[in-house]
């Protein structure tokens, strides 16, 4: 199948600047001056513009360089012989520091005025920004989603700017190469002392959210983590919302990364691989690619693939292909991780690149005890599990449960044997696990992709809980996703954190919609037994049993207990899902078996044959303790 695959490689963007406001060309007696032009503009503000011209039609505006300017820069696009156009700065300060405007006749395109330069400035406005990124469903199918936004630091958590690049690779995908501009929006925390909140962002692409305007419900595992689901009615997924510690391009670094999206055919994809980016910005490594179960290993990235600089807000975009990829773009969010978003028009995908070190040397040692996860919600299947390793190259031990989605019911494979198998894994984090054991259904090799072993990879502004680092994983069998194996330093259930953050992604087998869930949320779970409260994305209304199909009330409770292996693996029969939507009510019992990796990270699965749902588990150190039901938060 042709398709295109995600992950991250960096573009150089220059901003095209000469000076001068004023000019005048000359053919058939037609001419253009640019007599109205601002040389200062801060990030997002407005100005005017107006030009003088003998040329009845008016004049036309535009701005480069393309990537900074957008669309929508001036408004109106044209204009008559000194009217004016309000022309919108670009939400970063591009690379270059300004952007070029200029005025063309409209009746002869040969016909232009002068450029003019504008400077574009910092906000005076104290922020911090934050990357996001998410996968999930639309009502076109898989769709992809990534962005930085601007948040005040004032208490009033305004939304003052940013941008994001949105792909379902079917008819709706950001603008290229400037991707979607956000101009402004809000967060509301639910005001019961939880992290819960509702994330608004108004863009200038009236095709995502609703007319243009998203919402994502987000659940904060501290001040600079949070889950993130979109919640609008327009989509539904899951992703990660975190702190923006730097908008630098790495130089002379070393990455592992996975993605997971769709081809042009609408079929599930997945990539993994590493790369390095060398001090004159050329990116050399290897990657796997899935797709719709069809796995190609151990591909060199293709020569000619360039990594350049980013704009203020840390996006950049791709120079050179790769497997079919057109155009890749990328958030910075430190200099250890990226969020990745593919933009080819055909196909779509979004990810995550983390640093393996400052120089990797990793082993068959590097990967001992660990639990993992993997899963896709348009793969339709979640696995997670525990195993152990001999640190040469067998796997000796563990369990694991896996959940595959049918239309008559999902078949779940409770983890009741030990897996067995083999794994090896190269000094540049490159490696693979094969399982022999046949207790997880259709699972049968992963490929691993080592990281920094200082690195948190569920939250990468975090400090671990002991231990080391992990890996990225990428399926390559029958079955494609991505997820993360992290070392296990604590498999006992009484030290899990007792405040919670959760999140998952699912599909339900009710009535055989295949419609994907998505839920957000925190809560307590002292002991195991777990009560918890967030927002609740269910187009198919599964839950809700209601057109709109979302829910910023949903409840969650039930106890997890510890199975007695000793391997950190505990099970809930049942935990409950409700959620209120008016009168509506559903109360929904499932089982979820849940993965310690120590007292900070868990993995969790559902396990019967209702549907299935796969996610995470982390400490809440931004909370005080969640009541059982949230109070709704003002939209």
């Amino acid at each position: 199948m042709n398709r295109g695959t995600l992950w991250i490689v960096l573009l150089s963007v220059c901003a095209l600047g000469i000076a001068g406001c004023g000019g005048s060309g000359h053919k058939k007696g037609i001419t253009v001056t640019l007599s109205t032009a601002p040389t200062t503009l801060v990030v997002g503000a407005t100005g005017m513009v107006a030009a003088t011209t003998n040329d009845p039609a008016g004049v036309t505006w535009s701005c480069t360089p393309a990537v900074a300017c957008g669309a929508f820069s001036f408004n109106p696009p044209g204009s008559a012989s000194l009217a004016t156009s309000t022309f919108t700065a670009p939400p970063a300060i591009p690379v270059g520091g300004q952007v070029t405007i200029m005025a063309t006749s409209l009746t002869d395109s040969a016909v232009s005025s002068a450029p003019a330069n504008i400077t574009i400035t910092a906000t005076a406005v104290a922020t911090a920004n934050f990357v996001f990124y998410a996968s999930g469903e639309d009502l076109n199918g898989t769709y992809s989603v990534a962005g930085v936004v601007a948040i005040t630091t004032d208490g009033n958590n305004t939304i003052i700017g940013g941008e994001q690049d949105y792909n379902d690779g079917n008819g709706i995908t950001s603008p290229q190469p400037e991707g979607d501009f956000i101009s402004s929006g809000s967060l509301v925390f639910a005001g019961d002392g939880s992290g819960n909140a509702i994330l608004t962002l108004i863009t200038n692409n009236m095709a995502v959210g609703a007319s243009g305007t998203e919402t994502f419900a987000l659940s904060y595992a501290n001040l600079n983590h949070a889950l993130i689901a979109q919640f609008d009615g327009s989509a539904t997924s899951s992703g990660s919302f975190d702190l923006q510690s730097s908008v630098a391009t790495p130089v002379s670094a070393s990455f592992s990364f996975v993605d997971i999206g769709a081809d042009n055919t609408g079929a599930p994809v997945s990539d993994g691989g590493v790369l390095t980016l060398d001090s004159s910005s050329t990116i050399t490594g290897f990657f796997d690619t899935n797709d719709a179960g069809v796995p190609v290993l151990d591909t060199a990235i293709p020569a000619g693939v360039v990594a350049g600089p980013t704009d203020s807000l840390g996006r950049g975009n791709v120079v050179g292909g790769l497997a079919g990829a057109v155009s890749i773009n990328y958030y910075v969010v430190g200099l250890e991780v990226l969020r990745t978003i593919n933009v080819d028009a055909a196909d779509t995908g979004v990810g995550s690149a983390y640093g393996q070190g400052a120089t990797p040397a990793f082993s068959p040692a590097s990967i001992g005890t660990s639990v993992f996860s993997v899963g896709n919600g348009a793969g339709l299947y979640g696995v997670a599990g525990q195993l152990t390793t001999d640190g040469s190259a067998n796997v000796t031990g563990g369990t694991g449960d896996e959940n595959e989605f049918v239309l008559d019911g999902a078949t779940p494979a409770e983890g009741a044997t030990p897996l067995t198998g083999t794994y090896a894994l190269a000094a540049n984090g490159y490696g693979s696990i094969n399982f022999t054991s046949e207790n997880l259904n259709s699972v049968a090799t992963f490929g691993v992709y080592a990281v920094d072993p200082t690195l948190n990879v569920l939250d990468p502004n975090s400090p671990l809980d002991g231990g080391n680092g992990g890996a990225l994983i990428a399926e390559m069998d029958s079955l494609v996703g991505i997820g993360a194996l992290i070392q296990q330093t604590d498999p006992t259930l009484g030290d899990v954190a007792p405040i919670i953050t959760f999140g998952a992604q699912g599909v339900p087998t009710a009535g055989g919609s295949g419609v994907e869930f998505d839920f957000v949320g925190e809560g307590t779970m002292a002991g195991g037994v777990f009560a918890g409260a967030g927002a609740l994305s269910d187009p198919a209304g599964t839950f809700t049993e209601t057109a709109e199909g979302g829910e910023f009330n949903a409840t969650f409770g039930g106890t997890f207990t510890d199975d007695g292996t000793g391997v950190g693996r505990s099970t809930s029969a049942p935990l409950t899902v409700s959620a209120t939507n008016g009168t509506d009510f559903t109360a929904v019992p499932v089982t979820v078996t849940a993965y310690e990796a120590n007292g900070s990270q868990l993995f969790w699965i559902e396990t019967d044959e209702i549907g299935f749902f796969n996610g995470s588990i982390q400490a809440n150190t931004f909370a005080v303790p969640a009541v059982k039901k949230a109070t709704k938060p003002k939209k």
